[in-house]
């Protein structure tokens, strides 16, 4: 292999590439992405919080909470059979703050008793559930006219690890976006950026020409090159403008290393594939739709056979990987079948390009 003509190879598509607004937009949109999710925007509607309620005997406790709180927000009572009852709602995030009240509860209160309520809450609260737990001890002193009131147990599911909910209450909500948009725009340059480069070389038929005077293994590597060097540029611009900064960052370089290999090998196939850019434009899309879905919907609860499917996909175990690195603690177990999965995928990738090549070379 002579790096002089992968250099040549590679520096020719860097000026052409710069010339291209496709690789701008591929770049750009993310980026834009990337910098809302790390802003935080309230809206101006009142947030709504959804409390669930276990009392063997009337009270007055649900609608004081709800005077106390309809400032803030509209908070509707949902009332259950037992304890079990509501901790599954709770778990399963369709209510968002779950009491248990005991029997004689108000009369207690006005008899200066300090009764005890248990407060229910997810592994990562919204902020309803968490507002509504913090004015139990002012709505219960008021009720009974007296402090200290009721004794309030708080308890707080624990997290399944490898869901939603544990990296949600681990990493937060901006991290886990950012790291889908990172993620966003590495395919993008995969199928966007990279292709249109080789789609505007086959209709010009300077591949061909390149073939000639290189070797498969050079035209694979200088190409190769140019999609890594958008996706080790970007990356770090993206942590930079979200300020986004991973526990484990030997762990997160890895993930995107070899996220970005794979994805570009995935990239230069598509590019071969296409025969003009008109192809290209229909296909990209399509492309893009099975590169981030699966990134999206790690640890979501899905069936049991979406997520078998999506498993297999790269960016998937690239959302688990990054995850992983951003908290620092194996949330997603298994790295090692998440980078198994990831080189899988590349030797795929590059293996079918050169297939490709050679197929064009003996046509």
């Amino acid at each position: 292999m002579s790096l002089v003509r992968v250099n040549a190879i590679y520096r020719k598509d860097l000026r052409d590439a710069l010339r291209d607004s496709r690789l701008i937009v591929a770049l750009l949109m993310p980026l834009l992405i990337g910098l809302l999710y790390s802003f935080m925007f309230k809206d101006d509607t009142k947030p709504a919080a959804r409390l669930g309620v276990v009392a063997s005997t009337s009270t007055q406790l649900p609608a004081a909470l709800q005077a106390a709180t309809k400032a803030a927000m509209q908070l509707k009572v949902q009332t259950y059979a037992d304890q079990a009852a509501l901790t599954r709602q709770v778990r399963d995030k369709k209510v968002d703050v779950g009491l248990v009240i005991p029997a004689g509860f108000d009369s207690a209160l006005k008899n200066g008793a300090s009764p005890q309520l248990m407060v229910i809450l997810p592994a990562s609260p919204s902020f309803g559930g968490d507002y509504v737990a913090a004015m139990l001890d002012k709505v219960t002193q008021s009720l009974a006219g007296q402090v200290p009131a009721a004794t309030v147990a708080r308890v707080t599911l624990p997290a399944k690890a490898g869901t939603a909910d544990s990296a949600f209450a681990e990493v937060g909500a901006r991290k886990i976006f950012v790291l889908v948009a990172v993620i966003l725009m590495l395919a993008m340059i995969a199928v966007y950026a990279l292709p249109a480069v080789l789609t505007e070389e086959t209709e010009k038929r300077t591949m061909e020409a390149l073939t000639l005077i290189a070797s498969d293994a050079e035209v694979i590597a200088a190409k190769s090159l140019f999609g890594l060097t958008y996706c080790v540029i970007s990356v770090p611009i993206m942590l930079a403008i979200t300020r986004v900064i991973p526990e484990n960052v030997a762990l997160f370089a890895v993930d995107i290393v070899l996220t970005s290999i794979t994805l570009v090998g995935l990239g230069l196939l598509l590019g071969g594939l296409m025969k003009t850019q008109t192809q290209l434009n229909t296909w990209s899309t399509v492309a893009l739709i099975p590169m981030i879905v699966p990134a999206i919907i790690v640890g979501l609860p899905v069936p049991g056979w979406v997520e078998t499917i999506a498993s297999v996909i790269p960016t998937a175990q690239t959302m688990r990987l990054g995850v992983n690195a951003l908290s620092g603690r194996p949330l997603f177990g298994a790295e090692w079948l998440s980078v198994a999965i990831i080189l899988a995928w590349a030797v795929v990738g590059y293996g079918l390009v050169w297939w490709r090549l050679t197929r064009q070379e003996a046509a």
